[in-house]
């Protein structure tokens, strides 16, 4: 029945749907799916506040985002506000941004399904697609979490591991709705310590340290989302998450004391034109109030994807690997095939 109603009728009914969800911890027969995976099995990605693993749901392949749920003393508040933010993801209809298929409930385990994206996250993607368009793709980000944004939704854990690449192509915002859940002091007994562990180097100032900044909570917002696009913008243009080279614990501290990401002078720093990188350092302000709205942002992602120019082949040539073993670039590859036609062309004249 909300497909079918004027928007500003349909959000005064979920509203009231959502009340009933969370003080009664039920969700309606239409959310609730059966799937088959195998949990024994190692997860595919842990993340700060759910492990992945892959389903299969009427013949498709899923992904299985399982709460971390590992004490059970405030295990139906738990209930209760999990099904309050599933009926929220459930409500959300938007070409970028992930659509929940349906959850499971049961032996205390709480699972929410969603399409299986077999391109990965946009770090997979850019780096496996040398010419994506990569300020289309941020431009996909932002059109997103304007539109969250508009239905009164916050992402709070915006970073390019939640940015998944749908079958054509474009970027979709996924993992939200988490943070909220392990936002709550009630539930930080009942939820995996890591938290924001993983997190840390997307999370504004006032998420870092509240009471600094005049907040009474860590509560993420719509400004702190716009600081996290911000370092989304670099982490993808950059080809590396903000302040790589420090550790967590250092990368807060810097954060809070007003230290941003340096601007990249390598060949991604092509991309840093001055407009960006002022863009980028209003995104990034202190104070959440002098930060770019998510339009503005937009706007000049949009303007920059029309002139998309990926970087020259000689760039690529050392692009860095995920584990320690030593392998071939394509320059090696070119200084070997030039040595061998050298060779060959020495051996035909020496004939």
């Amino acid at each position: 029945m909300l497909d079918t109603l004027l928007p500003w009728l349909r959000r005064k009914c979920l509203s009231a749907l959502c009340k009933i969800c969370d003080r009664q911890a039920l969700l309606p027969r239409s959310v609730q799916i059966s799937l088959c995976f195998n949990q024994t099995d190692m997860p595919l990605y842990e993340g700060g506040f759910a492990n992945v693993w892959k389903g299969q749901h009427q013949g498709h392949e899923v992904a299985v985002r399982v709460l971390k749920v590992y004490l059970t003393s405030y295990f139906e508040k738990i209930t209760r506000r999990f099904c309050k933010e599933v009926m929220i993801w459930k409500a959300l209809c938007h070409p970028n941004v992930l659509p929940l298929l349906g959850v499971t409930m049961g032996n205390r385990r709480f699972a929410m399904v969603s399409e299986w994206m077999a391109n990965g996250n946009i770090n997979e993607f850019v780096k496996a697609q040398r010419d994506a368009n990569r300020f289309g793709l941020l431009a996909d980000v932002a059109r997103g979490l304007m539109y969250m944004h508009g239905e009164g939704v916050i992402h709070g854990d915006l970073k390019g591991a939640n940015i998944l690449i749908d079958k054509h192509g474009h970027a979709c915002l996924a993992d939200f709705g988490l943070v909220t859940i392990a936002s709550d002091p009630a539930y930080h007994t009942t939820l995996t310590s890591s938290t924001n562990a993983g997190t840390i180097r997307w999370m504004s100032p006032e998420l870092l340290d509240p009471d600094q900044f005049g907040f009474e909570d860590s509560r993420p917002t719509k400004e702190s989302d716009c600081y996290a696009l911000g370092m989304v913008i670099y982490e993808v243009l950059n080809g590396q998450p903000p302040f790589a080279s420090c550790k967590g614990f250092i990368v807060s501290r810097k954060v809070i004391e007003g230290e941003r990401p340096g601007r990249p002078d390598g060949a991604e720093g092509a991309w840093f034109t001055d407009d960006l990188w002022g863009i980028l350092e209003r995104c990034w302000s202190a104070q959440p109030k002098d930060r770019l709205t998510i339009e503005a942002v937009l706007e000049h992602l949009e303007q920059a994807s029309t002139t998309w120019q990926p970087l020259p082949p000689d760039s690529e040539d050392d692009v860095e690997t995920d584990d320690d073993e030593s392998f071939f670039t394509a320059s090696y590859y070119r200084m070997l095939f030039h040595s061998v036609s050298n060779l060959v062309l020495t051996i035909k004249l020496s004939l």
